[in-house]
């Protein structure tokens, strides 16, 4: 399959900066590589997984995080390319920011969030991620319910940047101490794939930092 598409996609991106930057782009994907995602997450058996919880993620995220090898691995070939290197030095230009491969991991999910499910307001470099990138597939789309950006931590959702949750839109952005973001729950199914670009132990930066205002 051809997904050189994608890299052009990153570079032609808008880089939005407020409260912080990142990319909320639209038409991501071929409309033949989203079905791939689509399908994967449908084959989940998302009611086993809800007494699995050794799989999931972190213990808090139970259980709308299941790892993507649950799936039946329609998009592996897709999901092998966005989780590359080609991808990670396109958006590390895109982002203007410099860490070095052979020290990331990439974890890749499936994520669903029911109605009447969000996520509270929340940064994540705690569980040691440089980069997420998110691929978006409700069964329609709405003009709310994206990702929503905040300034600090639980800013109020009306005064934050609420973004669409439109079908084949990516959300993508750096994660540092200040991206505080948060899910607004509502009448509404999220479907979407997601991948973290997460630091090897041993070099979060912002560990470092953590330790020495501990220190002082």
């Amino acid at each position: 399959m051809e997904f050189n598409y994608i890299i052009d996609n990153i570079h032609n991106a808008e880089v939005k900066h407020t409260p912080w930057p990142y990319i909320n782009t639209e038409n991501f994907l071929k409309t033949e590589h989203l079905q791939l995602l689509i399908d994967d997450w449908h084959s989940i058996n998302w009611q086993k997984h809800k007494v699995k919880k050794e799989e999931y993620v972190r213990s808090w995220e139970e259980p709308n995080w299941v790892r993507d090898y649950f799936s039946k691995e329609s998009s592996k070939e897709l999901k092998n390319f966005l989780s590359s290197k080609p991808v990670f030095d396109a958006l590390q230009q895109k982002f203007n920011v410099s860490q070095e491969w052979q020290n990331i991991w990439v974890k890749r999910m499936f994520k669903r969030d029911d109605a009447g499910q969000g996520d509270y307001s929340h940064t994540d470099i705690t569980v040691d991620s440089h980069m997420v990138l998110q691929i978006f597939f409700p069964d329609q789309s709405y003009d709310e319910f994206g990702t929503v950006m905040q300034s600090y931590e639980a800013q109020p959702i009306e005064q934050a940047v609420e973004l669409p949750m439109q079908i084949n839109s990516a959300t993508i952005f750096v994660n540092t101490p200040d991206t505080w973001h948060a899910v607004k729950p509502g009448n509404r199914l999220r479907k979407s794939y997601i991948q973290r670009f997460l630091f090897k132990e041993g070099h979060n930066p912002y560990n470092e930092q953590r330790i020495i205002q501990m220190a002082y």
